[in-house]
């Protein structure tokens, strides 16, 4: 992996991001898990291209689970995982952390 990829890979890294579930739901739906890659990226590394995200499934409201996503960076494709650190309630607590498979 180059420099520069391996620097947009840890810009999100350590982001922990909560959102609360609306209703009986025990995810976080991949569309708002997508909007918030594309967000935390543009926000600590503002330089760089940004394309389509596609996150691959809803993120289960369950610690330790994860949801795949893809991020088109300067036309690249980068990988991350996003994570669930905590369960509050209806408080879903979860981070992005660099998928070195892409």
């Amino acid at each position: 992996m180059s420099t520069a990829r391996r620097s947009i890979a840890a810009a999100a890294a350590g982001t922990v991001l909560i959102f609360g579930l609306a209703g009986c739901s025990k995810e976080v739906d991949n569309g708002k898990v997508e909007k918030e890659l594309k967000r935390v990226l543009q926000e600590r590394a503002p330089d760089h291209k940004y394309g389509k995200v596609e996150c691959h499934d809803d993120l289960k409201a369950e610690v330790g689970a994860k949801s795949d996503c893809d991020i088109q960076v300067d036309g690249a494709k980068i990988k991350y995982d996003a994570k669930v650190t905590k369960v509050d309630g209806d408080n879903v607590s979860y981070s992005f952390l660099p998928n070195g498979k892409g």
